[in-house]
């Protein structure tokens, strides 16, 4: 099947075209998820990422992208969201269970994640990174933000969207891992 006949049968919801789907670009899932998860959520990240796209095919745009990137963006863009679910967890963990001795070892642990995200968003301008790290990390709402940084709720809305296009493109590239 090609691009547009796997597009056509996601929309219509048919599974033999999601199956399909599978056998074409199952590799470039799994290359993704394994690269940026632990085995511990690798297969329920993926099943999420095919998930996502059996229910988005209909904001996929040929003219925009291909199905490969669009489907590596979604991929990429469910990685970060496990990382941050696992990443929470792992707090947790420490907090509750790590002696008064070792949190000098937790607090490595939390600088060591806290860089990774952090050049991640180096990309973006000052107030982007500012504006990502509210929404995305500390998980404050858009009106939290955008009443805060005295912007509408509009263009912060905007600002999400040209820096998550931006951290796609770069994602994409390999641009993170060059600095």
């Amino acid at each position: 099947m090609n691009d547009e006949e796997l597009v056509y049968g996601i929309k219509r919801k048919n599974e033999f075209a999601l199956n399909a789907l599978v056998d074409q670009y199952g590799g470039l899932i799994k290359s993704i998820v394994s690269y940026h998860i632990s085995d511990t959520y690798r297969d329920e990240c993926i099943n999420d990422t095919l998930f996502s796209i059996w229910n988005n095919i209909s904001k996929f745009n040929p003219r925009k992208n291909s199905l490969k990137n669009w489907i590596g963006a979604i991929c990429k863009y469910k990685c970060v969201d496990y990382k941050r679910k696992y990443y929470k967890e792992i707090f947790a963990k420490i907090d509750e269970t790590i002696p008064s001795s070792l949190t000098a070892e937790s607090s490595i642990l939390k600088q060591e994640i806290e860089d990774e995200i952090n050049e991640l968003l180096s990309s973006l301008p000052k107030r982007d990174r500012e504006i990502f790290y509210r929404r995305y990390i500390d998980n404050e709402t858009i009106s939290e933000i955008a009443n805060d940084m005295n912007i509408s709720s509009s263009a912060l809305y905007n600002r999400l969207s040209r820096g998550r296009r931006k951290l796609r493109k770069n994602t994409l590239r390999g641009d993170h891992n060059e600095k």
